[in-house]
């Protein structure tokens, strides 16, 4: 599914990524662990095409990301849903509207995009809600929204950076059951997080970052 091959990243003279090597098989969850700083948003980007390393290579669907040019980043990310730190809703359209951009985006049709949109606010929790503007909504609920915009493409890979980041504790523990449902149907997740109860909750394998190189990975193989 991901394969990262020393793969490095150096903004000016700082070194963000050092030398990351590790793979993701189809259907793992990887918890991505470390410090503020230790590079765990700059591995996320690189692997959605965001940031362009500087050496190594990254394999994604077998697809080297960094040699992927004009449009066929987008393509590559249309097998993905992305949910990143700051929710990036648009806070005057409706919940309806932003989890249907995607579709949108894709050509789907009305009608099908429809049923998928209805499909994942029920599973999140929202359904009752598709006609009220994100901007009015609390924390918690802004974020239910961003993941269900994430997989209503019903993508086979789920990035996540910090999605708890915003929320208290008993809302972090309702995301994080959300999100191990997602996985229990067969997505592949990649999470970023320096929550220690995310980590544990999600019981995954764990790959933690320090200082921009893995540190310990507890699936790692010899």
């Amino acid at each position: 599914m991901i394969q990262l091959f020393h793969v490095s990243k150096f903004y000016d003279r700082c070194t963000a990524l050092d030398d990351v090597s590790f793979r993701i098989d189809k259907g793992e969850c990887v918890i991505l662990t470390g410090p503020s700083g230790a590079g765990k948003t700059t591995l996320l980007k690189v692997i959605f095409g965001a940031e362009i390393p500087d050496s190594g290579q990254i394999l994604v669907q077998n697809r080297n990301v960094a040699r992927l040019r004009g449009g066929a980043i987008p393509y590559l990310r249309r097998t993905m849903g992305i949910v990143l730190q700051n929710f990036q809703l648009l806070p005057r359209k409706t919940v309806y509207e932003n989890v249907i951009l995607p579709l949108v985006i894709q050509g789907v049709t009305r009608r099908l995009a429809r049923k998928q949109v209805l499909g994942v606010l029920k599973a999140v929790g929202m359904d009752h809600k598709q006609t009220i503007h994100t901007g009015v909504l609390s924390a918690g609920e802004q974020q239910r929204i961003c993941i269900a915009r994430a997989i209503v493409n019903s993508p086979i890979l789920l990035l996540a950076d910090e999605p708890t980041g915003n929320l208290d504790a008993e809302l972090t523990v309702e995301i994080v059951e959300l999100f191990k449902r997602i996985h229990a149907e067969g997505t592949t997740i990649l999470l970023a997080t320096h929550n220690q109860r995310v980590v544990e909750q999600m019981n995954g394998r764990v790959v933690h970052l320090q200082a921009g190189r893995v540190v310990s990975d507890d699936g790692a193989t010899s």
